[in-house]
């Protein structure tokens, strides 16, 4: 059987090609990329009376426990109940544990899970979530919350996408 003079050199370029794809992810790795990156979107109604800002984690693996936060301001107070939904899909990525503050109420649907807060005072309130990524989901999701000042019906909205490393 004739012996493949190439057989050497192949071995050695994939040998190389391997080597550089495993040196990629410890760089990657080392400067943060391959951890938690948590992103801030903001939005506001259409008369610009509310604004919203959700922080979350844009970047996040299975297992870790990830930020999730909706502060909401209103320059002229809140007039009364306030209602936060977040997408289904999106909050199915996630192990939950917790709101804070307790919500008065709230319903499950097919494209948001919606907590009601009775009886909201002042110009700003936060809400948060503790969660944490569940094993075996993959890439990530699109996802929205929507804010609605039950009082006069003031919605805005914010969208989002995480993104979940191997």
């Amino acid at each position: 059987m004739p012996v493949d003079p190439d057989a050497g050199a192949r071995g050695v370029w994939i040998r190389r090609a391997v080597i550089t794809v495993l040196a990629a992810i410890v760089v990657l790795a080392l400067f943060g990329f391959l951890g938690i990156r948590s992103r801030t979107v903001a939005a506001s109604s259409r008369d610009g009376a509310m604004h919203i800002d959700v922080r979350y984690a844009q970047v996040a693996r299975a297992g870790l426990a990830v930020p999730f936060e909706v502060t909401v301001r209103r320059p002229g107070g809140f007039d009364g109940d306030l209602t936060i939904a977040v997408s289904s899909s999106y909050l199915d990525l996630f192990d939950r544990s917790g709101v804070d503050p307790e919500p008065a109420g709230g319903a499950a649907g097919p494209r948001a899970i919606t907590w009601r807060f009775d009886e909201v005072h002042g110009t700003t309130f936060v809400m948060s979530m503790d969660m944490q990524v569940q094993a075996g989901k993959h890439f990530g999701r699109t996802g929205f919350v929507t804010v609605r000042d039950r009082g006069d019906g003031t919605v805005a909205r914010a969208t989002f996408k995480t993104w979940l490393a191997p």
